[in-house]
């Protein structure tokens, strides 16, 4: 008998959030700027839109990636994939398409296809720190604990401060292996300013 009201529960205030929305200015206002949204719904909603008004390669590729970006937030990483896959073949040279689809793949536990991913966007960008950091422990899922302190250096050259890379490397120097203090997959950057 539970699981009906969990269900109307859940129905009213999806219904609700969406009133919210709608009846928000903001969110009408600009599907540029909600397409950059912190809030998931939000941006799937106005990339969307932005796709639907996309007269370009580039902006078509924008638009799916902010969605992957939007569904990687929301933990729907199959729809993320889809959404990489398109903004990719719309633009095989737009490297935040490759970046996400890489955390879109880790987060269905295939760290071997993110870093294919992570590192076609490296190949674009060498200076992306994040891709750097998600690639880091896509190794570190598969037991390339070597290639994880590489990339976390390199890290480290580009910006000295990064506190993750950081703690990361005082981990892995630490040990001769994988530590279990790290867990690769509680931080792949998929969250409001990852790009």
């Amino acid at each position: 008998m539970r699981a009906p009201l969990r269900t109307l529960t859940v129905c009213v205030h999806a219904g609700l959030m969406a009133a919210i929305v709608l009846a928000s200015p903001s969110a009408l206002a600009d599907a540029a700027q909600d397409c950059r949204s912190g809030n998931p719904e939000m941006r799937v909603g106005g990339c969307s839109r932005l796709l639907a008004e996309a007269r370009t390669p580039r902006q078509r590729a924008i638009a799916l990636d902010g969605r992957c970006w939007a569904n990687i937030d929301r933990g729907a990483f199959a729809d993320a994939l889809a959404d990489c896959n398109s903004a990719i073949r719309a633009d095989d040279q737009y490297p935040y398409a490759f970046h996400n689809r890489g955390v879109a793949y880790a987060g269905l536990q295939n760290p071997t296809a993110a870093i294919a991913d992570f590192d076609r966007a490296l190949a674009m960008r060498p200076t992306f720190s994040n891709t750097l950091i998600n690639r880091a422990k896509a190794n570190i899922t598969l037991g390339n604990t070597q290639a994880a302190v590489r990339d976390y250096e390199e890290v480290l050259r580009l910006k000295p401060d990064n506190e993750e890379a950081k703690s990361a490397l005082n981990i892995l120097r630490g040990s001769a292996s994988t530590s279990s203090s790290i867990n690769p997959t509680n931080s792949l950057c998929g969250s409001v300013g990852c790009n």
